[in-house]
């Protein structure tokens, strides 16, 4: 029985529930076994709320001044009219012929050789957004748990949390370390349709998008690509995990996920009676993006599961496995390496325990390049103090994210101290011709929570009476990663406040699109004035929400279908004058008191206050 989707959201509340009911739909018939089949995706891919959701999201991306093949940049379309724009995406969708893509090339970490990265242009990443957005709750409903990159709400550490488990509640200690040749350049497109066909995604049009995503030729190299999918692409992560899907369902439909027909009370137990039968072959299996590891209980079975990879994905999916790189290793003699870590089992008072270490030739690269990061501040003029906090503060995110990736690494300490003082005394001779000099990592004025409780000195610049100073990497400290809560996920509300609640962060505010459907709003539209572009509309929801529905001249609330949006500066430069800090929240009479010297007898002395400083910033505006 088909599902289709008949209701065109106009909210981003609609789209959200629709959202989370196509999601819950998906999760369910996959349970149940059935088949699903998703029809009238377009429309809503091509709805007003998830477009102006995908102009959103890529707008906050660096790459958003970076220009494809025709030149434009984000600002280009956020200057543009709000239904221009709307209009012009959709356009695009219904009769779609993407743009070749510029492609680029990036060193690969530690290697001599280069690897390609794809920059569609603007409007085909909007496109790309546009469709990602709509397909991901289908995909997720059915994607293997224990797959884990490119997935919303997982983590790498996740994947090493799932390995340790394994190796220490199931005495799996012979693992396939798996690797499969170029797959992004190699994937086939009739096999991703066919995969996609397989999710339930039955909208032809949809899937003749999607293949011609696929095929986009590359500026100056071909002007069709027949195998692949481009690395750069928004939609290339969620397309790369549909496609392995399959071979994920295959590996563990003999044991992960086989069924019984005598079923026990619970999963551990089965998977137990299952061990214990001779015919069945202990298999394990976890996956981040193109890696992935089997574990096992036997060299020979081991052997058995990768023979049985090696033949599906080549006759199955057209992929060829790296024989030289695919390895097969027992965890208690020798580390396995995945996603940057090593992992081995050792003897501990006589219990074999993980230990888990950043890969050591990987990581001598890391801070081989955060050494060469450091020097190059020196580089600096003494009299370009901005540019210096700059590269302070860039150089600190490179730290702070080895930090935060290399954590769940129990050896971090003993591996970070071989680097450490090096490190620290090169950033110190960077700052010594700017005034450098030792401060307590406690009293400087970046990183305050970070820095907080540590007593050792690191290297710090004076700048407007502060000390800021560059972090220290031996600062990093073990945290036991966790396994995955699969109860998390995006699309329910439960699964986001569990989310929020791990990551001890506020969820995200519903935007408030009513208030672009106001008389007034539609007024302004019409109006065609250039203060009045796509970011403005883009922005009034968002100005809404941080407001709180109240006006900032009175504190009042405002109704939705009943707010104004004042720009307080509004000579600014075009791409910044619609930007949320720019707007506020006003009633109709507010806003006319802001642009009118008249003042009621009955105003407040605080309204008063807001008044003058809203007209002050308006005068000096002009």
């Amino acid at each position: 029985m088909g599902t289709k989707l008949n209701k065109v959201p106009t909210t981003e509340k609609e789209l959200n529930e629709l959202l989370q009911k196509i999601y819950l739909t998906a999760k369910n018939n996959y349970d149940d076994r059935k088949e699903c089949n998703f029809t009238g995706i377009l429309e809503i891919i091509a709805s007003e709320p998830n477009i102006v959701s995908a102009i959103h999201k890529i707008k906050g991306n660096k790459g958003s001044k970076t220009a494809g093949i025709d030149q434009k940049v984000m600002d280009d379309y956020l200057e543009k009219g709000y239904d221009e724009v709307i209009q012009e995406v959709r356009n695009k969708l219904y009769h779609y012929k993407p743009e070749m893509v510029r492609r680029v090339w990036i060193p690969k970490p530690g290697k001599s050789e280069k690897r390609p990265l794809g920059i569609p242009t603007i409007i085909d990443r909007i496109i790309q957004e546009c469709v990602r957005k709509i397909l991901e709750p289908i995909a997720e409903g059915q994607f293997f748990e224990h797959s884990y990159g490119f997935r919303p709400m997982r983590s790498a550490d996740m994947a090493i949390a799932r390995i340790k488990r394994i190796n220490w509640t199931s005495k799996c200690y012979w693992v396939v370390e798996g690797d499969i040749k170029g797959f992004f350049d190699n994937i086939d497109h009739n096999v991703m349709i066919k995969s996609l066909w397989s999710l339930g995604i039955r909208d032809k049009r949809v899937l003749s998008i999607i293949k011609q995503m696929l095929k986009a030729g590359v500026m100056n190299e071909c002007s069709v690509s027949e195998l692949g999918t481009p690395q750069g692409g928004i939609i290339s992560p969620l397309l790369a995990n549909v496609y392995l899907n399959r071979f994920d369902n295959y590996m563990t439909s003999d044991f992960e996920r086989k069924k019984l027909r005598k079923p026990h009370t619970r999963r551990d137990g089965e998977l137990t009676a299952m061990r214990n039968h001779s015919n069945l072959k202990t298999c394990y299996y976890i996956r981040y993006a193109d890696d992935w590891v089997i574990l096992t209980d036997s060299k020979e079975d081991a052997e058995k599961l990768k023979y049985k990879a090696k033949r599906y994905l080549k006759e199955t999916l057209k992929l060829e496995l790296s024989e030289e790189k695919t390895l097969i290793t027992n965890v208690c003699s020798r580390p396995i390496k995945f996603l940057g870590v090593e992992i081995k089992m050792y003897n501990k008072n006589g219990k074999l325990v993980n230990r888990v270490s950043p890969d050591k030739e990987r990581f001598a690269r890391k801070m081989k390049e955060l050494s060469r990061e450091l020097f190059y501040i020196r580089k600096t003029s003494t009299l370009d103090k901005e540019r210096l906090i700059q590269n302070i503060t860039r150089v600190n995110s490179i730290i702070i994210g080895l930090i935060n990736y290399y954590s769940m690494c129990d050896q971090i300490s003993v591996i970070v101290r071989k680097y450490a003082w090096l490190l620290k005394y090169t950033a110190y001779k960077s700052l010594k011709r700017f005034g450098g000099k030792w401060v307590r990592a406690n009293q400087v004025s970046n990183l305050i929570g970070f820095h907080h409780g540590h007593l050792a000195h690191i290297p710090a610049v004076e700048y407007k009476g502060m000390w800021i100073g560059i972090t220290d990497i031996n600062f990093a400290k073990w945290e036991n990663p966790t396994c995955k809560n699969q109860a998390e996920n995006p699309f329910a509300p439960e699964g986001r406040e569990l989310y929020n609640k791990r990551m001890r962060r506020k969820g995200l505010l519903v935007r408030t699109d009513e208030v672009n459907s106001s008389d007034h709003a539609w007024y302004i539209r019409m109006s065609k004035h250039p203060l009045y572009n796509f970011e403005y509309f883009m922005n009034r929801p968002y100005t809404y929400n941080r407001d709180k529905g109240k006006c900032k001249i009175c504190g009042g609330y405002v109704e939705p279908n009943e707010a104004h949006f004042h720009h307080v500066e509004p000579k600014l430069p075009s791409n910044q004058r619609n930007k949320v800090k720019n707007l506020i929240t006003v009633h109709d009479y507010c806003h006319k008191l802001i642009h009118n010297d008249f003042e009621p007898e009955d105003l407040s002395e605080t309204t008063i206050k807001k008044l003058t400083k809203y007209r002050k910033k308006l005068v000096q505006s002009t």
